[in-house]
């Protein structure tokens, strides 16, 4: 009997700490090369339709089919691909923030370049 007792018990604990292991947070892994082209193709729109890091007195310009399908192909996305990986970003908002935060990064790296 006590072997079973032991068996029974390994049993639970296994099966308890199986359930704790959901619970930790999980962490977001980094970019794949498909994000960080979209970070890139999006950090390029926003420059040419005229947002720029700290300059509130621009005026914004509307970005044609023309500009906006040599940005994909610049940046090698298709409406397809794009049309996928914003789906992934509405799945999953903090790699939306991570690739953000490389438009950010992008924006201030393509400023400091120009200056």
């Amino acid at each position: 009997m006590k072997f079973y007792d032991t068996l029974r018990t390994s049993f639970f604990c296994f099966v308890f700490c199986y359930a704790l292991s959901g619970c930790t947070e999980k962490k977001t892994s980094g970019l794949d090369k498909d994000d960080i082209r979209v970070a890139g193709f999006y950090c390029d729109y926003l420059l040419i339709s005229g947002v720029e890091p700290r300059d509130g007195g621009v005026e914004l310009t509307a970005i044609d089919s023309v500009d906006l399908n040599e940005l994909l192909v610049r940046h090698a996305l298709t409406r397809e691909s794009m049309t996928r990986k914003i789906d992934a970003y509405k799945k999953n908002p903090e790699l939306w923030r991570s690739v953000l935060e490389q438009v950010r990064a992008n924006i201030r790296n393509k400023a400091a370049a120009g200056q």
